[in-house]
């Protein structure tokens, strides 16, 4: 019985992760097509125009470090 519980939790926490990145990743999209739509004069005093890829991949660093800092402090 104990092993039906944990699947379903299994699948539930599937289920919520992928539902949470369709959404990120919805977002994401719609963010940069909007800034490529953006004219080239208003994007002259920025080097670099923010967009939701650029937010992801700072969140994908951010998860990447911690991974690695606790691996480390696991090893230790």
């Amino acid at each position: 019985m104990a092993r039906l519980f944990l699947i379903l939790a299994f699948l539930a926490a599937l289920a919520a992760t992928a539902i949470v990145l369709a959404s990120v990743s919805r977002k994401t999209i719609a963010e940069g097509t909007r800034d490529l739509r953006a004219p080239i004069a208003a994007l002259e005093d920025r080097t670099m125009a923010s967009s939701g890829v650029q937010k992801a991949a700072f969140v994908a660093l951010i998860v990447v470090l911690f991974g690695v800092a606790s691996g480390w402090l696991g090893g230790l």
